[in-house]
């Protein structure tokens, strides 16, 4: 009868560890995409959740907010620019806050466009040349 031999190592168990080893990609990837951000659309919160999240994935509830918010603010001016009411003056600072912060963000953009231009200028002189007399067309003189 012949003997047979066990292997001293278990090729299997080898190439388990070895594929596990040479992987590129974590198994498991968390990676936030909107930190501080929470949205939930489900059947408990919304009557129609896909149509939700399609308005939403086309019209974000900051942009429908903002939109709603200006045509608010024209019709408060047109009952009455001198109103009283509590009511309207609230809805008037918020407005100017909201204004204030946009504007401040827009700050921020042009201060990253202006970096940006300026790494242009050492790295692609000529795309940072067009895109400069691109931006001398738009503005206002």
């Amino acid at each position: 009868m012949a003997e047979t031999t066990t292997p001293t190592w278990d090729p299997t168990s080898w190439l388990k560890q070895w594929s596990a080893a040479m992987q590129l990609a974590p198994n498991t990837l968390v990676q936030p995409i909107l930190p501080g951000w929470t949205l939930n659309v489900n059947a408990f919160n919304s009557s129609a959740p896909q149509t939700e999240a399609e308005v939403v994935g086309k019209h974000s509830y900051g942009r429908q907010l903002g939109r709603i918010s200006e045509a608010l603010a024209i019709l408060v001016d047109a009952r009455d620019p001198k109103s009283t009411d509590e009511r309207f003056d609230d809805f008037r600072t918020m407005n100017a806050e909201i204004a204030e912060i946009k504007a401040g963000n827009a700050t921020a953009r042009i201060n990253r466009l202006l970096a940006d231009l300026d790494l242009l200028k050492v790295l692609r002189p000529e795309e940072h040349a067009r895109l400069k007399d691109e931006l001398k067309k738009r503005l206002p003189r």
